[in-house]
């Protein structure tokens, strides 16, 4: 058991969490705990039958908040995944999918993914793509996909740019404002003209990687509803970091401004993490 867990990625970036006491364990070991055999209402068991009201209300509360529990653990897994691809795999492109509704039901989940999964597939075979895209529903429940993908797809300029400052993209009014956009810090904004099942933008992966990282996994449970029983949809050759168990001083980690909490479900146990970047220094806590 250890305090600290480091992982080093491939894009230079390295993650550190620490706790204020041993609770990581390395790869290999198995906790399991004691099942418990719960009471049956259809059964003769006079205990059960002797439950109040309150103690079922109890009962009940205490599942809900397991299950809270447990969808917040899904959502924590899911992001750490997101993560651990995108800074392990040479990713160019951010990336967003729509769906037109002449192609396809964008309110069915299960009709949107297969559509996806199916063009997903033949572009990973076919070309060699690497993916990992996040789902999101609009206001009137219309699915979408936000996402990082390498450059093995083909992209066209779409004729917009993103202005200098940001903003939603537009079209320059001339050749010589598009130069003078893109001198100032703008950047074009293109089309994947092989998603054939709606609209689509690409734009070139700038300034901080780990920021574009966490602008997609933040759409990981604005919706609680899973989009075809997945927070995220990942696929070809994706890497994964390397990990190391070190006894690491939360309070080291907090002085150089890591974000630091305490977990409910380890009473009395402080949790700091932070990212480092390429040359090693400090660059934002990991909350």
């Amino acid at each position: 058991m250890f305090t600290g867990r480091v992982k080093s990625h491939r894009c230079g970036i390295t993650e550190i969490l620490c706790a204020s006491r041993a609770v990581f364990r390395q790869p290999g070991w198995e906790e399991r705990g004691k099942k418990r055999r719960l009471p049956c209402p259809q059964s003769q068991d006079t205990e059960w039958q002797e439950l109040s009201v309150w103690d079922l209300e109890r009962i009940e509360q205490e599942e809900q908040r397991k299950a809270a529990d447990s969808l917040s653990r899904s959502m924590r897994r899911a992001r750490t995944s997101v993560r651990d691809y995108a800074f392990n795999t040479p990713m160019r492109w951010f990336i967003t999918l729509t769906l037109d509704k002449a192609t396809v039901d964008r309110y069915d989940g299960e009709a949107v993914v297969k559509k996806l999964s199916t063009w997903l597939d033949n572009q990973v075979r076919r070309r060699g793509l690497a993916y990992v895209l996040v789902p999101e529903r609009h206001k009137d429940g219309a699915i979408h996909f936000h996402g990082l993908i390498n450059d093995a797809v083909d992209v066209v300029n779409s004729g917009t740019l993103v202005p200098p400052g940001g903003g939603k993209p537009r079209r320059p009014r001339s050749r010589r404002q598009r130069d003078e956009w893109i001198a100032q810090g703008g950047h074009v904004v293109y089309n994947l003209p092989g998603w054939r099942f709606g609209f689509t933008t690409a734009m070139e992966l700038y300034g901080d990687y780990a920021a574009a990282v966490g602008y997609i996994c933040k759409y990981i449970g604005k919706d609680p509803q899973k989009v075809g029983g997945r927070w995220y949809y990942s696929g070809g050759k994706l890497g994964r970091p390397d990990v190391e168990y070190l006894n690491l001083n939360v309070e080291d980690l907090e002085a150089a401004g890591a974000f630091s909490w305490t977990a409910e479900t380890l009473a009395g146990v402080r949790f700091a993490s932070a990212i480092f970047g390429p040359d090693g220094q400090f660059t934002k806590s990991g909350k």
